[in-house]
């Protein structure tokens, strides 16, 4: 029994002194539709080929991805599926892909490429491949602007090549001293069936929580996060999916 603490002990001690950096983030996200009486189910692995650094919280690398990386990611919802994405960097050059079912990936995917300007702008073009639709073409900007030391804001646009289905999103990052951090994130989506606003306001308390309110479609949005220490956190969400049914989304968090 002595060995097991110490040996837990020891664990615990290196991960709070480990590296703070980081390169694979691994997520557990389970979801109940209460009234529907339904649930789903989801598990990601994203693997980035240069260290990330964290930016004032423990949930936070940064807004522009600039170095090469893969996401998989497997969903059981109404369906079972495999995906897959990434970048591949080769200097200020990228290509991003991506597989939204491996088991099609000959005939549903996306391939492009594109260019990051001095480390703030991203610009790209890509090609999507749909099995039951026709071809799309999306182009997408990102841009990054530091405030200063402890503050920034992102924004990304992206539009189909007939400009009929395009978002837009902005994220406000800002630190406020002793710990203390704020974040707010806004997104607007048009296309033919929906003209949509969402957002969620995030306050950190501290290093280890942080409570966030927001809408999406109108709806009530609550969300809570608990950081056990850089190395993992977890999640809970509330979410009003219309005005009869409401969702409880639990996830968890394990980044090395």
């Amino acid at each position: 029994m002595k060995i097991l603490i110490i040996l837990t002990i020891t664990l615990c001690s290196s991960l709070c002194i480990a590296n703070t950096e980081k390169t694979w983030f691994n997520q557990a996200t389970y979801t109940k539709f209460e009234d529907a009486d339904d649930h789903s189910w989801q598990i990601s692995s994203h693997y980035y080929f240069a260290p990330q650094a964290y930016f004032g919280v423990w949930d936070d690398f940064g807004y522009l991805d600039t170095d090469s990386n893969v996401l998989l990611t497997y969903t059981n919802d109404t369906d079972v599926y495999t995906g897959a994405e990434g970048e591949i960097f080769i200097g200020n050059w990228f290509i991003p892909l991506g597989i939204a079912d491996l088991s099609q990936a000959d005939e549903d995917y996306s391939v492009g490429v594109g260019h990051l300007f001095y480390d703030r702008i991203k610009a790209s073009i890509s090609h999507q491949r749909l099995k039951n639709g026709e071809d799309i073409t999306w182009f997408q900007g990102q841009l990054n602007i530091d405030l200063d030391p402890n503050a920034y804001v992102g924004l990304t646009a992206n539009t189909d090549d007939s400009l009929d289905d395009w978002r837009v999103e902005v994220r406000y990052f800002r630190g406020l001293g002793e710990q203390r951090f704020f974040t707010l994130d806004l997104s607007h989506h048009n296309n033919s069936s929906k003209n949509q606003n969402d957002f969620i306001a995030n306050y950190y308390f501290n290093q280890h929580f942080a409570l966030g309110v927001g809408s999406q479609a109108s709806h009530l949005m609550i969300e809570g996060k608990y950081f056990v220490n850089h190395s993992f956190f977890v999640k809970a969400r509330y979410q009003e999916q219309s005005d009869d049914e409401q969702s409880l989304e639990m996830s968890m968090q394990a980044q090395f």
